[in-house]
């Protein structure tokens, strides 16, 4: 989207107009359990700008890992968690825009690049704490805060 377009006309010049954008993200989204009618439904109530990042986000996904399964296992593999199957499938189960969020805070790459595993860092050795200093105690007038008037 450039900054001298409103969303608007960039979804009319670029796509069309909101139901061929609409449309278009249908086809690249995974619908789950949801009706093809409600889908669209919800789809043309939202703003232009949530759907021009909706296909954005659907069409990287797509073209770069090659669907959100691999997404998963590129995010799995970035933190270097790619054997723990309990985990990736369970980032199955994120939006594809808060997988991509995870993968690109990790500086990974796509899966192909092959990221390797994170080094896990060596023990901090415990430094030994040391020993409090005693410090003098005040006077018994000054530590109830009365001062002797002359």
């Amino acid at each position: 989207m450039s900054p001298n377009k409103t969303p608007l006309a960039t979804v009319n010049e670029e796509h069309g107009g909101k139901e061929k954008l609409v449309e278009k993200i249908m086809g690249l989204l995974e619908r789950g359990e949801e009706e093809k009618d409600d889908l669209k439904r919800r789809l043309l109530a939202a703003s232009n700008r949530k759907l021009l990042r909706l296909a954005g986000i659907a069409e990287l996904v797509k073209q770069k890992y090659g669907g959100k399964e691999k997404l998963a296992e590129a995010v799995g593999q970035a933190y270097g968690r790619i054997k723990d199957k309990d985990y990736v499938r369970r980032l199955g189960e994120y939006t594809p825009g808060r997988l991509l969020d995870m993968v690109r805070s990790r500086g990974a790459a796509a899966p192909a690049a092959g990221v390797a595993p994170r080094a896990a860092k060596p023990a901090a050795k415990k430094a030994a704490k040391p020993a409090a200093k005693k410090t003098a105690k005040p006077a018994k007038g000054a530590a109830k805060g009365k001062a002797k008037k002359s």
